[in-house]
């Protein structure tokens, strides 16, 4: 089988949904991120095979949003395109399908990516079908279960805005300028753990969710692009990982409905004859600070599986996340990964190793390799 190798990332700046990018809609914002990422990097369109893009929310009209990014984008239209849909791990699954279309020597090349205008999101959209619950009401059960304290969501989250904002100039390489916007909108060089403490909860008046512990709502959209070996070095490109491992799990919601990643992380590592100590990098999904802290003492005190031993939080969000960056659903997967390449190539770091829980009890882990 063929190795997939991660040769480049880019994305838009992920920005407050209603604001900047509130009249663009996910067409719009899914082109500028293709095309952005062939520009910046010399990609001949002529020769890639396919698309897979991923969309929570669609746009009216476009039912296959993949296939317009290649027709309304002025690509090839002999590129083959599909999209995809599976809540937060959307990002994910796309690059799953270009993976494994590329593993099986169907396709030499592709772009995997996501795209969300929350913008346009019916309020339904932000409750679980089966339940009717928030997934922040579902978080605050969660909360209590595992008797997380408000004080350490609020120091996760502000390590999160922190990293953000520090990393501002090594992710600015990733981001392409959008309706004048440069930058995420979203971390706060002026936040404090005073500050977060200030915020009243969001989902539960004893709760402990707050808006500053919790990712915003968001509008972005993100590709990556994926080689075979053989075709990347046949351009000349330096992969900057490759992808080693994929897993997927869903329990149901009423066991926690971002408890999901509990599975996945020790599946994969189990199946890679890895612990959590044999990865330099590890990226956790922030849908809210709270589920970041529930999946790592699920890892740590065993939760369905064995314990995975202690989390170094040196090495986690090194460059922030989803709660300072934002989190526009299906492009979410795509920053996550592109973000841990780079910086993978950066450090010259030998594994990195990324988890992002979603909604329907689901969750999808991905662990990338430079030897």
């Amino acid at each position: 089988m063929e190795r997939v190798a991660i040769v480049a990332g880019a994305r838009t700046p992920f920005v407050r949904a209603g604001k900047a990018f509130a009249s663009l809609g996910p067409l719009e914002l899914a082109k500028h991120a293709v095309r952005g990422l062939l520009d910046r990097h010399a990609v001949d369109a002529r020769r890639l095979d396919a698309i897979a893009f991923g969309v929570v929310v669609p746009e009216r009209g476009k039912p296959n949003l993949a296939r317009e990014i290649v027709l309304e984008g002025s690509l090839p239209p002999s590129i083959e395109a599909q999209t995809v849909s599976s809540y937060c791990i959307t990002g994910l699954r796309t690059v799953t399908v270009i993976a494994d279309a590329i593993a099986r020597g169907r396709i030499q090349c592709g772009i995997a990516g996501g795209v969300e205008w929350l913008s346009g999101a019916d309020p339904a959209t932000f409750r679980e079908p089966t339940t009717g619950l928030s997934m922040g009401e579902h978080m605050e059960i969660t909360c209590r279960q595992w008797h997380i304290p408000r004080e350490r969501q609020d120091e996760v989250a502000l390590a999160s805005h922190r990293t953000a904002v520090a990393a501002r100039d090594r992710l600015a390489q990733e981001i392409v300028p959008v309706a004048g916007v440069e930058q995420d909108t979203g971390p706060r060089p002026d936040t404090s753990l005073e500050k977060l403490a200030a915020l009243k909860p969001s989902f539960a008046a004893d709760g402990t969710i707050t808006a500053g512990n919790a990712s915003p709502v968001t509008d972005g959209a993100s590709a990556v692009l994926l080689m075979s070996e053989t075709r990347a070095r046949e351009e000349g490109r330096e992969p900057l990982a490759f992808v080693e491992g994929i897993e997927y799990a869903a329990i149901h919601p009423d066991e926690g409905l971002l408890m999901a990643p509990a599975i996945t992380v020790p599946r994969l590592l189990r199946r890679a004859g890895l612990r959590l100590a044999d990865i330099d990098l590890l990226e956790i999904h922030e849908a809210f600070a709270a589920q970041v802290i529930a999946n790592v003492m699920a890892w740590e005190q065993g939760w369905k599986d064995e314990p995975l031993g202690p989390v170094d939080w040196a090495r986690v969000n090194v460059n922030g996340s989803s709660v300072a960056v934002g989190h526009p659903w299906s492009a979410t997967g795509g920053r996550i990964l592109t973000t841990l390449a780079y910086e993978m190539q950066r450090r010259q770091a030998r594994r990195g190793l990324i988890s992002i829980c979603a909604a329907g009890g689901m969750a999808g882990a991905m662990l990338l390799s430079r030897n």
